[in-house]
């Protein structure tokens, strides 16, 4: 068993984190690979990163290196087998065995940084009290698919409501937008506590496009999960109608992802009679292979916070479509890097797709914009630097700095650092 060494003295090193994410590789979804990104992005900043999540998934390792970072994944005895009506105490084991983790492991880090404010940012915010480290939370998602809401009305795990007050004890929270933050506070948390931070995209390896021309057949790309947040039924209504008004162009809809609703959607497809149309991809590791060769990116959410795949199509130069909603519009600017429609307006979205369709000027000159947008405010090395600078401030004024390396100077207050 080890030993605490809280009071201890550490030889200076950098600080260290462990990010907690419910969910990891082998799923693939928007926070599971903001983790991944920034974690080997702060790696090789010479951050010492590891991450912890559930192990939900049967023949994977319960330990890896994945991507040159350390993973370790908590029992939950595979979601209980994913056997019905048991698979809610797979949860609650996951709980129990994450706290039980963290105590382990209270030696090897400094800060715990939890990806979405779920049932698991309780048991991490026990530890960190306890072991007196600090904990961060990034909020994944606003408005009715908020983190909040989902958290209050147990959503993903019953019972958890009867977290959410110790959830709210974090050190900090991430809001990556300006309605995160509006509704953290109206939770109760203090505004000190809430830091405005946006999702990151490895700009420096991602290589623009520079033909605008459309590709034969032409291609409309949505990326996310197969659920009703993702507005994925409204895109299919309006490609229909894209289809029926122009019978002569070679239109194809790829869907890359999975979930819930992926029968009922294939089956409004058939009703729609676009079904030889539309290509259901599923979940893939070739993502931005996909948005090299796309013409038209969309994304039709009812809710987000910073969509991922939004800003990797940006950042690809693609001309964007996006639904009007909180996170999306503090990426998209109308008319200037790309277009938005009214959420849930089938025929505003298929007007916007025909104008992108019949402008090439107006598809490059979109495009170029987005990729400047996504330079200048979301690239990864920036939001890893204002991570770091965040990580550094929080374990200076809990004493431990004393502990770490220095940089070139104790950095400035985060909150000068961030937008």
């Amino acid at each position: 068993m080890e030993r605490s060494n809280n009071t201890d003295p550490l030889p200076s090193r950098p600080v260290r984190v462990l990010m907690v994410v419910r969910l990891f590789y082998p799923w693939i979804g928007g926070a599971e690979r903001q983790a991944h990104k920034l974690a080997r992005e702060l790696r090789q900043r010479g951050i010492p990163v590891e991450i912890v999540t559930g192990w939900w998934f049967r023949g994977t390792p319960q330990r890896e290196i994945f991507d040159g970072i350390p993973v370790f994944r908590n029992h939950t005895l595979w979601d209980l087998f994913g056997i019905r009506g048991l698979r809610r105490f797979g949860g609650y084991l996951y709980l129990f065995t994450l706290l039980w983790h963290l105590w382990r492991r209270r030696a090897h880090y400094d800060v715990i940084h939890v990806h979405g404010l779920n049932y698991h940012t309780a048991p991490a915010v026990l530890a960190a009290h306890w072991f007196r480290r600090k904990i961060i939370t990034k909020l994944a998602n606003s408005g009715s698919a908020s983190d909040i809401h989902k958290f209050r009305t147990s959503q993903q795990l019953p019972g958890a409501r009867f977290l959410f007050p110790t959830a709210l004890r974090c050190d900090r929270f991430i809001a990556t937008n300006p309605t995160i933050r509006q509704e953290l506070i109206a939770a109760g948390v203090s505004s000190e506590k809430i830091v405005e931070l946006t999702n990151g995209v490895e700009t420096d390896s991602i290589q623009p496009r520079s033909d605008y021309s459309l590709h034969h057949p032409i291609r409309l790309l949505f990326v996310g999960r197969l659920h009703r947040q993702k507005g994925l039924d409204v895109l299919l209504a309006a490609f229909a109608s894209l289809v029926q008004q122009h019978p002569r162009l070679n239109l194809r809809l790829q869907v890359l992802g999975e979930g819930p609703l992926r029968e009922s959607l294939m089956r409004l497809a058939f009703e729609l009679e676009i079904a030889s149309r539309v290509d259901w991809i599923g979940q893939t590791d070739r993502v931005m292979d996909y948005f090299q060769q796309a013409d038209l990116f969309v994304l039709p959410s009812r809710a987000e916070g910073i969509s991922n795949a939004l800003l990797e199509a940006m950042a690809c130069g693609l001309p964007v479509v996006a639904s009007k909603i909180p996170g999306n519009v503090d990426v998209v600017e109308h008319g200037r890097n790309g277009l938005l429609f009214s959420v849930d307006d089938q025929a505003s979205l298929a007007s916007a797709l025909t104008l992108l369709l019949a402008r090439a000027d107006l598809r490059e000159r979109l495009g170029r914009a987005a990729r400047q947008a996504v330079e200048s405010r979301f690239s990864l090395g920036f939001i890893a630097d204002r991570l770091i600078a965040l990580y550094r401030e929080l374990t200076f004024a809990s004493g431990r700095g004393s502990q770490l390396s220095p940089t070139s100077a104790i950095p400035q207050p985060v909150s000068r650092l961030i937008r």
